[in-house]
């Protein structure tokens, strides 16, 4: 004679019916509570291949443009916007930050992706960075392209030292390049003369493009300036 389970079949029938959790909109704020350290909030989300994610700083006192800030990804704010909104269909960590707060940094971590290592000591922002509160611009009334000038690129250890001038206040960001591939990255919020340093162990010896550009808080962008360094 055989014995029934209802429960066991009922468990059973239950996982075949089943399915993996559907992709979700997830949205991202801003914390302007101490004006000269805001922070995204969550600063980390976890979705599923095929989310979007929206970050929304509507009637924040402080502009926020989300810039992407790895490799394996190009996305930037329009002008004048106070949300952007961005579909991940692949897998991956993809890391941003805000255009005018160097240190308001997070990442989107999709389809279980873990997440990225922390930089090394000499590549962390400090707060400092980010550019004291000041009045705004407004995206789409400021035309002006930021001026890159007297730019400089030499050998510094294992990477390169970039100095600088730009025309006005603008997240200055200098890119290391093997191939096509970017290697190392770094951003300063400044304006008049600054220096920046791309450098850091893993990096091996031989040819490196070194690329330079500016983006004002309104979203105007430099053009690239680019030079060649070479590691030994």
């Amino acid at each position: 004679m055989k014995v029934r389970h209802p429960l066991l079949v009922g468990t059973v029938l239950a996982l075949a019916g089943a399915t993996p959790a559907a992709a979700a909109d997830v949205r991202i704020g801003a914390d302007d509570t101490v004006l000269s350290a805001p922070v995204w909030t969550p600063a980390q989300v976890n979705v599923e291949v095929g989310s979007s994610v929206t970050w929304d700083w509507t009637g924040a006192p402080q502009a926020h443009p989300v810039l992407s800030n790895s490799p394996n990804w190009s996305f930037s704010t329009p002008n004048g916007a106070t949300t952007a909104t961005k579909l991940f269909d692949a897998p991956g960590a993809y890391e941003f930050l805000c255009g005018i707060h160097d240190n308001m940094r997070g990442v989107v971590l999709v389809g279980g992706a873990a997440p990225p290592p922390p930089p090394p000591p000499g590549q962390q922002p400090f707060p400092n960075d980010s550019p004291e509160p000041n009045p705004l611009e407004t995206g789409g009334l400021d035309t002006t392209k930021p001026a890159l000038q007297s730019v400089r690129v030499r050998r510094d250890g294992r990477g390169a030292r970039v100095s600088f001038r730009v025309s006005e206040r603008a997240r200055v960001t200098v890119r290391l390049k093997r191939g096509s591939k970017v290697v190392r990255s770094r951003s300063v919020t400044v304006a008049g003369n600054g220096r920046l340093s791309v450098r850091g162990k893993g990096l091996r010896a031989g040819r490196y493009r070194v690329e330079i550009s500016a983006r004002d808080i309104a979203g105007n962008a430099s053009g690239t300036r680019t030079a060649r360094v070479t590691l030994r």
